[in-house]
């Protein structure tokens, strides 16, 4: 049975657990203490020029002083529910690198980790960069359909 998205009386749709799971969950963690702005997104890409975008190419985000600023308030890492992969752009390497599945992500003054070890990876945008650093980096969801129905 195929289950359709509710329309609730504010105007949202909200979609069933099925669907919603098939999407990267990205917790902000705040600066401040405050509770971790939350979102949905079936990839994030963060870009040299220190933006993060969705899939639509629209920006969610920019880098500010070594934080990300999201809905006007600055944080400092994220957490990505997953399974996700990840694709690098590294200069000099004309075709992407892709590593992953994993579990789950997060980002620790800016680089990357798994549950169990330290990818060595910093997010594109934050200064200063290393040489050889990727310039763009994009999280991928990577349900058992890798995308296909």
């Amino acid at each position: 049975m195929t289950q359709l998205p509710v329309q609730t009386d504010t105007g949202a749709r909200l979609q069933p657990p099925a669907v919603r799971r098939q999407m990267l969950r990205i917790a902000f963690r705040s600066l401040s203490g405050d509770a971790p702005t939350m979102m949905l997104a079936s990839c994030l890409r963060f870009c040299a020029d220190g933006t993060l975008r969705g899939a639509d190419n629209c920006v969610v985000a920019r880098s500010e002083e070594g934080c990300w600023k999201v809905g006007g308030k600055l944080h400092r890492d994220l957490d990505c529910d997953g399974p996700v992969r990840l694709r690098l752009m590294v200069p000099g390497r004309g075709t992407p690198i892709e590593i992953g599945p994993f579990p789950a992500l997060r980002t620790n003054a800016g680089v990357f980790f798994t549950d169990t070890l330290c990818l060595n990876v910093l997010a594109p945008g934050r200064q200063p960069r290393r040489a050889g650093d990727c310039t763009q980096l994009t999280l991928i969801w990577d349900g058992p359909n890798r995308g296909k129905d």
